[in-house]
């Protein structure tokens, strides 16, 4: 698969999961991401694209099979933004290894403790599928419990320097009903660590810099870009926090905002 044809001086940051990818791939809904690809390739000299995704490299190529797509983004934030990939010109990817140089050689173990202590406090963990598959982060499901469990989660991480996400499952893209996501992380990593670092090393404008999410792990993302907004198939979680949203889902709702914007940044 080729990857979107020129770079411009617009970074345009993508969720992946029920955002740019819509797991039931319906032929109204992958009708769409065709026109969006459309719009991106067409405007690739003024345009940067990124996929900041909690899905892993070897996921990301599965649904990219199941939906048919025709074009990899510039770059790659994948696992939660703790991998992070150049996408050159031929399809082949460099990983970005200064990103990592801050993280913890430790990390596995502090996640390890902090579990051990979880547990010890009867706070109930599930290991999602593929937990430890990726090397820089750690999820599990919880399911909702009584008393002040999250904020003892929270706690746990900052006693390890770990950093931890806690949102609602998002069974449309495949998660556990009525649970959490919980996500554990190195400090400097994650979706908005990664767009940050890419506006730093890239010199794209916080401002002119856009984002596109639909659950409770973007919102740190969205807030942080000139430009952030929530899909309307968002979760009921993501939407109480976080007020800017698409009027239409998915990729209609991209488009809907990229086009009336247009003039601004092409």
């Amino acid at each position: 698969m080729k990857r979107f044809t020129n770079e411009g001086h617009t970074l345009i940051c993508f969720d992946f999961d029920e955002t740019y990818f819509p797991h039931a791939c319906t032929p109204t809904q992958l009708a769409a991401v065709r026109q969006l690809e459309d719009f991106l390739e067409r405007y690739s000299d003024q345009l940067s694209t990124m996929w900041v995704t909690g899905s892993s490299l070897e996921s990301l190529r599965e649904k990219i099979n199941r939906a048919n797509l025709r074009f990899w983004p510039h770059r790659i934030a994948s696992s939660l933004g703790t991998e992070l990939y150049r996408v050159e010109a031929d399809g082949t990817f460099s990983i970005e290894q200064a990103y990592q140089k801050s993280f913890p050689d430790d990390f596995v173990s502090r996640v390890e403790r902090i579990v051990s202590k979880i547990i010890q406090r009867r706070i109930e963990l599930e290991e999602q599928p593929g937990n430890g598959t990726s090397p820089w982060i750690r999820s599990y499901y919880v399911r909702d419990q009584i008393g002040s469990w999250k904020e003892a989660l929270h706690l746990l991480a900052d006693e390890e320097e770990v950093a931890v996400n806690i949102s609602r499952c998002n069974p449309q893209a495949g998660d556990l009903a009525d649970a959490f996501d919980v996500d554990f992380y190195p400090m400097h990593a994650g979706k908005e660590s990664s767009v940050r670092y890419v506006c730093a090393t890239a010199s794209f404008l916080r401002e002119n810099t856009y984002a596109f999410g639909d659950s409770g792990n973007d919102l740190d993302m969205l807030a942080h870009v000139g430009n952030g907004y929530l899909v309307s198939n968002a979760t009921e979680q993501a939407k109480q926090i976080h007020s800017k949203m698409t009027k239409k889902p998915y990729a209609e709702g991209i488009l809907e905002v990229l086009e009336s914007d247009f003039c601004s940044f092409i």
